[in-house]
């Protein structure tokens, strides 16, 4: 993990963890372990918000 690009953060009910890269965040959002519900945090954001409200929502699988 690189520590200098690593400013992504996610919460939910059973964890909060971070901080990653956008690309290790996105492989993350892909592989399902962050879910639409869970909340992400990008450093300089001032508020947590949920992943399905955030631009991030576009690389949730969508499948049915």
């Amino acid at each position: 993990m690189s520590t200098s690009n690593a400013i992504f953060y996610y919460r939910n009910e059973r964890k909060k963890e971070g901080a990653f890269t956008e690309e290790e965040f996105i492989q993350l959002i892909q592989k399902e372990i962050i879910e639409p519900e869970d909340e992400i945090w990008i450093l300089d954001m001032k508020e947590w918000m949920k992943l399905k409200d955030s631009i991030y929502a576009f690389y949730l699988n969508t499948a049915e």
